[in-house]
C-alpha cells in the first residue's frame, strides 16, 4: 500500500513545474544588463564605449543561455522515455532545479568580475547541474520507469554523456589556473565530445540490431 502511495504513473506535474523553473531560469538571465547611466548630451561620444564595456556580461548571458536551453532540451527528451514516478525521483528533479535556478547568480558574477574565483563558482555551479540532472535519470532507469525501449546499455550509454559536461566544466576550472581566457573557451569541448557519444550511441544501435 505505502509503495502505491509513494509511486504513480505519469510525469506531467514534474515536468511542468521543471519547464517553469526553466523559463524563470532563461528570463532572469537577461536581467543582469542595465541600460548605460549616459548622460543625454553625452550619449555621442561615451555611449559605444559604455556599452563595448559590456562585453562580458553578453558572453556570460549566451554561454549561460545556450547551456541552460541544451538541459531543457535533454530534460525534455529524457522525460518523454519516463513514464512513472516517485518520491525519490520527485526530489531528485528538485534539486536538479535547485542547481538550474542558482545560474543567473555566478552569470552575473562572472560577467561583472573576470576572476578565477567567480569562473570556479561558475563551472561548479554547472557540474552541479550536470550531475544532478545524471542522478535524476540513473534513478529512474534503475528504478525501471522508463519505456521498454531503454535497456540497461542505453541507460549507461546516457549517464556517460550527461556526465561530460560537469566534466568538461570541472576540467575548465584546472585551465583556468593557467589561463583564465583558455578556461572561457573550455566548454567548446562539449560539442566534439557530444559529437562522439552520438556515434558510440549509434553504433550500439546497429549492434542491437544485428544481434535481433
Amino acid at each position: 500500500m505505502a509503495a502505491q502511495v509513494l509511486e504513480g504513473e505519469g510525469t506531467d506535474r514534474l515536468e511542468a513545474i521543471s519547464d517553469g523553473v526553466f523559463a524563470i531560469v532563461l528570463t532572469l538571465l537577461v536581467l543582469q544588463f542595465e541600460i548605460p547611466d549616459v548622460p543625454s548630451e553625452q550619449a555621442e561620444t561615451n555611449l559605444l564605449p559604455r556599452l563595448l564595456a559590456l562585453q562580458p556580461l553578453l558572453f556570460s548571458y549566451l554561454l549561460s543561455f545556450f547551456a541552460v536551453g541544451l538541459y531543457w532540451v535533454v530534460h525534455q527528451n529524457l522525460f518523454q522515455t519516463i513514464e512513472r514516478h516517485d518520491r525519490i525521483l520527485l526530489y531528485l528533479n528538485l534539486l536538479f532545479l535547485l542547481t538550474i535556478s542558482f545560474l543567473p547568480f555566478p552569470t552575473e558574477l562572472i560577467g561583472t568580475y573576470s576572476t578565477r574565483l567567480a569562473w570556479a563558482l561558475y563551472a561548479t555551479n554547472f557540474a552541479f547541474v550536470g550531475v544532478t540532472m545524471t542522478a535524476t535519470w540513473w534513478y529512474a532507469a534503475w528504478r525501471g520507469f522508463t519505456t521498454d525501449e531503454i535497456s540497461a546499455r542505453h541507460a549507461k550509454l546516457i549517464s556517460i554523456r550527461g556526465l561530460t559536461v560537469p566534466a568538461v566544466f570541472l576540467l575548465s576550472i584546472g585551465v583556468s589556473l593557467v589561463s583564465l581566457q583558455w578556461a572561457y573557451w573550455t566548454p567548446v569541448l562539449i560539442g566534439p565530445l557530444q559529437a562522439l557519444w552520438v556515434r558510440a550511441y549509434r553504433a550500439m544501435e546497429a549492434d542491437l540490431e544485428r544481434e535481433t
